[in-house]
């Protein structure tokens, strides 16, 4: 029997995620050029030998200290590229036979796999409002990875919780409607679902 299943978790600031990120883009690009330039700089007018007055120690001084000012801002644009990364994030789930996919996507063209769960890999699955998730989240044996951008599900969604042994046990909080859980549950043991989940539907009445 083959399934598929494919939604995603978006940001639900994703108008200030887009400003953000499109800011800090354009900084980190005018550092890096600035970079580029003192780079060149440095190197077409480094006097590499021959110093011997005064001026031309001088001289050798300032290029140096715009080879530092160079470094500086190309560390400055390394730090904003990585920063932008946190904005404008999504997290796409994809359900494909047995197999549970989660991919992190950024800026809505960029994508990393974060994790491929196959189904007998999976120890328990639930809702995190139930204390089976503080419970684990507690244990320092096993790792959390949260993946959603959004601190509270959007409407008809809930985070759900799959603790996997996948690189040693692991964590993972998705953003979620109940169609990805029904999805797995037709491929994964019964005993995996926690024994005190109560359905969405019932849980809203």
């Amino acid at each position: 029997m083959d399934a598929f299943y494919e939604e995603s978790a978006t940001d639900k600031n994703e108008t200030r995620g887009k400003r953000m990120y499109r800011i800090l883009h354009i900084v980190s690009m005018v550092f890096f050029w600035i970079a580029i330039l003192f780079f060149v700089i440095f190197l077409l007018n480094f006097p590499w030998w021959g110093v011997t007055t005064d001026e031309e120690r001088a001289w050798q001084f300032l290029i140096g200290f715009i080879g530092v000012l160079g470094a500086s801002c190309l560390l400055t644009w390394f730090l904003f590229s990585r920063i932008k990364m946190r904005f404008n994030v999504s997290y796409d789930y994809c359900f494909v036979t047995g197999e549970l996919r989660i991919s992190k996507v950024y800026n809505v063209n960029r994508r990393k796999v974060v994790a491929r769960i196959d189904c007998e890999d999976m120890i328990q699955v639930g809702d995190a409002d139930n204390s089976s998730y503080e419970r684990f989240k507690a244990d320092p044996t096993i790792k959390e990875v949260v993946c959603t951008p959004n601190v509270e599900p959007a409407e008809g969604k809930f985070f759900m919780y799959v603790l996997a042994n996948y690189n040693g046990r692991m964590l993972f909080v998705l953003e979620c409607r109940e169609n990805l859980l029904m999805n797995i549950m037709k491929f994964a043991k019964r005993s995996v679902l926690e024994s005190d989940y109560v359905m969405q539907e019932r849980k809203q009445r």
